[in-house]
């Protein structure tokens, strides 16, 4: 310790995040101010003004420290070394005022220590020491600040010949502690997310991961929390301003990247329309996979509507078939603003173009808009409507006492879903079971059959229905492929992402299927050459229910 003529002492302190009451709780030596973990000097000299005031000097390398009248060759360099030398001795900058000539050339730059200023109370300005307009307007929350009218600042002016800039004044003295090597990493300065770390996030949400997650892979890749060089925040900002930035301009940008799809390949089909207010109410797309798939696989085809898509509300409708492994293969997709029929006839009419033929069967649901819609453009195919989606109504419409009638339920299923029986056959069975059950004049069972042409599979037994469209609801089993790209909080940029991603994992899985027949066989029950043949033949998912 050395006692100064005024009668006040100089003492050397930590690097400069404590007062001795606080010397216990850092690992930090009181007199010698060194870093109880490393042992090496931290480089912050404290002193007492006259008038009390404490005030803490960053001690560095002579080459690090800036001083007043070095020339730098732009304002830019000059502003990044006084960074570096904040960082390093630990505070952080930020930018403030500046003056500009008549040609708005820079001539005088200000940049100040982080915590300059003050914070206004509770309630007045906005949150950083200025008065707002509504000055009156209620906080929603209290914050912390760390605002204490620091003057620690450095100015920077232009050289008299215009070339490079000089440092006017500098104020090196700090009215706080400073960081010490523990809460160094948590400096604005030691926070930044370089490339790699904005393409790790990024990634990441297109394997529908969130950024609490992301954060965490990212620790456990580096190696520590230390490694990482950002904190969760800084990952869930990035994603924030990525969702800003596309929130201006989210529409165009789909139209723009599907536009630059069809120009790489002519084989991409692709169409959008826009209401009276010129906003996007409809788009329809279809690479030249999908195509190829519904030429291959395209003779039964179901498209269903799927709710809660995306934040304008628009309608997601897939359109699906079932390929040679009995796996949901999906032709062309479409938003929609409105279920209405024109739009259904929009999307159909763009099918037709992009297919070039129409499936031999579509199936749908009940829904009348669709059913008017195949009607007009899909006049020559056979439409059915869903059995899974009319029998999952049943227990609903009948009443609680019925929908625990395991009687009820058999005689229907048994009636309904048999596959062998005739038109005449399954009349007077399902009369039986209306009349056991009292069900004669119950609206939506009369309903159900007067319409029994469109779901009932006796009216189908001369065509070809893939042998799945019968007994599972195929639209629903796509619903969940896509479940991760209906969000009512989800961008257009964000649902095309997540349904490229699911795309891409579908055709993944018939890739892998496909390898497997190509080294993989069925075991033969028989010894018969019509056995073998077929084995080779027909794909293991279609062998194993023969």
């Amino acid at each position: 310790m050395v006692v100064k003529p005024n009668g006040r002492a100089l003492r050397l302190y930590p690097e400069c995040h404590t007062s001795p009451k606080h010397i216990e709780l850092t690992n930090l030596h009181p007199l010698t101010g060194e870093d109880g973990l490393t042992g090496k000097p931290t480089g912050c000299l404290m002193n007492i003004s006259p008038g009390s005031t404490k005030y803490w000097t960053p001690q560095c390398e002579v080459a690090k420290t800036p001083f007043e009248g070095q020339v730098f060759t732009t304002l830019e360099g000059g502003i990044e070394f006084y960074k570096a030398y904040a960082t390093t001795t630990g505070f952080d900058v930020r930018r403030a005022s500046e003056k500009t000539d008549r040609q708005g050339q820079i001539t005088w730059k200000y940049v100040l220590c982080s915590r300059s200023g003050f914070k206004l109370p509770t309630g007045q300005g906005d949150g950083v020491g200025v008065l707002s307009a509504e000055d009156n307007a209620p906080t929603k929350r209290r914050r912390v600040t760390n605002r204490v009218g620091c003057n620690a600042k450095i100015i920077f002016k232009r050289a008299k010949d215009g070339n490079g800039y000089e440092v006017a004044a500098i104020e090196k003295r700090h009215t706080h502690l400073l960081c010490t090597a523990v809460s160094r990493p948590f400096m604005k300065a030691n926070r930044n997310l370089d490339l790699g770390h904005q393409n790790f996030i990024i990634n990441c949400a297109k394997a529908n991961i969130g950024y609490t997650k992301s954060f965490t892979l990212y620790e456990e890749m580096v190696g520590g929390f230390e490694n990482v060089g950002a904190t969760v925040t800084d990952f869930g900002n990035y994603k924030r301003d990525i969702m800003a930035y596309i929130e201006g301009a989210d529409a165009q940008l789909v139209i723009d990247k599907f536009m630059a799809k069809k120009e790489v390949s002519t084989d991409f089909y692709f169409a959008h329309d826009v209401d009276e207010l010129d906003q996007l109410c409809r788009i329809f797309w279809a690479d030249p996979q999908a195509r190829h798939n519904f030429k291959q696989f395209g003779d039964v085809m179901s498209f269903d509507a799927t709710y809660s898509t995306n934040r304008y509300k628009l309608v997601f409708v897939p359109f699906t078939g079932v390929d040679h492994h009995k796996k949901s293969v999906t032709f062309a997709a479409g938003l929609i603003a409105k279920e209405d029929v024109d739009s259904y006839t929009w999307l159909l009419e763009h099918f037709k173009t992009a297919m070039g033929k129409v499936p031999t069967c579509t199936v749908t649901n009940q829904d009348p808009a669709m059913r008017v819609a195949i009607s007009r453009v899909f006049y020559t195919t056979c439409h059915r409507y869903c059995m899974w989606h009319i029998m999952t109504k049943v227990c609903e419409k009948v009443g609680p006492t019925l929908a625990r009638n395991e009687d009820f339920l058999r005689s229907l299923n048994s009636v309904v879903w048999n596959e062998t029986q005739t038109i005449s056959e399954f009349e007077a069975a399902w009369q039986t079971v209306m009349e056991k059950h009292e069900l004669v004049d119950h609206r939506w069972f009369t309903h159900l059959f007067e319409m029994r042409e469109y779901w009932i599979p006796a009216f189908f037994n001369d065509m070809f229905m893939d042998g799945l469209m019968k007994t599972t609801s195929r639209s629903e089993s796509e619903n969940n492929v896509f479940n991760s790209c209906t969000s009512p909080h989800l961008s257009l940029t964000d649902f095309f992402i997540k349904f490229e991603k699911a795309i891409d994992k579908q055709r993944h899985t018939q890739t892998r299927l496909n390898a497997d027949c190509e080294d993989k066989f069925p075991e033969l029950k028989t010894t018969l050459l019509l056995e073998r043949q077929a084995a080779t033949t027909y794909t293991i998912a279609a062998t194993r229910d023969t």
